[in-house]
Order: structure tokens, then sequence, then C-alpha cells
């Protein structure tokens, strides 16, 4: 199951992100409940304070998680303001084995997909248990229970 988690601070910008990610992914299926996003500082100079996110299930497979990386950061520069980003948007997959999303951040606990973009695997599902690891941001541990509604 392909999703994207989206950060913003403007409800209007995650709005607008919806419309320009259904033109690559299809219509919105489900959507987590918003949650303040308040684990980290580290998008505070870029994005401001007060933020937000949701993760958003797609209906359309898609062709590469590298692929879908690079669509994503098409949106984030078309919505961006100043030369600043207005929204983060990670496209990531659900499956039986856990939940893998695409960086553009090269770490030693990364596969390389391709065209700069990483795989990383935040959560693991084995035996009907959630393992979690040193690297798992906050945020995916705080919704486990809603990507377990997809596998």
């Amino acid at each position: 199951m392909f999703f994207c988690a989206i950060m913003y601070s403007d409800a209007s910008v995650f709005s607008e992100s919806i419309k320009l990610l259904s033109s690559y992914f299809g219509k919105a299926q489900d959507m987590s409940d918003e949650f303040d996003f308040n684990f980290t500082e580290y998008y505070a100079p870029e994005f401001g304070a007060n933020l937000k996110k949701r993760f958003v299930i797609y209906s359309l497979p898609i062709a590469t998680l590298a692929e879908a990386r690079l669509n994503t950061g098409k949106i984030e520069d078309i919505l961006s303001s100043n030369g600043k980003r207005t929204v983060n948007i990670d496209p990531g997959i659900i499956s039986k084995g856990g939940v893998i999303v695409a960086s553009l951040k090269k770490m030693p606990f990364k596969e390389y997909l391709g065209d700069g973009v990483y795989a990383h695997k935040v959560l693991e599902f084995h035996d009907g248990e959630v393992l979690s690891f040193k690297h798992t941001f906050a945020d995916y541990r705080k919704n486990v229970d809603f990507f377990k509604r997809y596998i």
C-alpha cells in the first residue's frame, strides 16, 4: 500500500498538496488524523512553528519508490515560497514486512534506490508485533495503529 507523509503548517497548503498528489497517485483513499509534529526542531528554520502532519493512503500503484520521491519533490518545489518549502512530502510503502519511507538523506541504515533516493525502513512487522529501530521517527511510532490497518 502506497502512502505519503505530509508535514505542513498551513491547512491550505495541505489541501493544495492533496490536489497535486492526486495527479500522480490518484484519489486519497484514507488519511490519519492530523497531529502536531513537535518531535524535533529540525524543520523549524525552514517551516517555522506549529507544524502538523498526516499520513495519506493513495489508490494508484507506483512504478518505483524513487520515482515517487522525485515526484513529491516536484510538488514541494511548486508549493515553496521565498526559497523555502511550505510542505514536506515523504512517500512510502506499507507491506506485510513493515513500513519503508523514501528519503533523500544518505545514512548507513538506508538502502540506495537510485536517483539520489534511499529506502528507510522505519517499522517492521513480525509475528503480530511491531518493531521499531533507534532511527525510527517518533511520529511513525505514534501512528503504528494507522499503519497496521493496511497489513
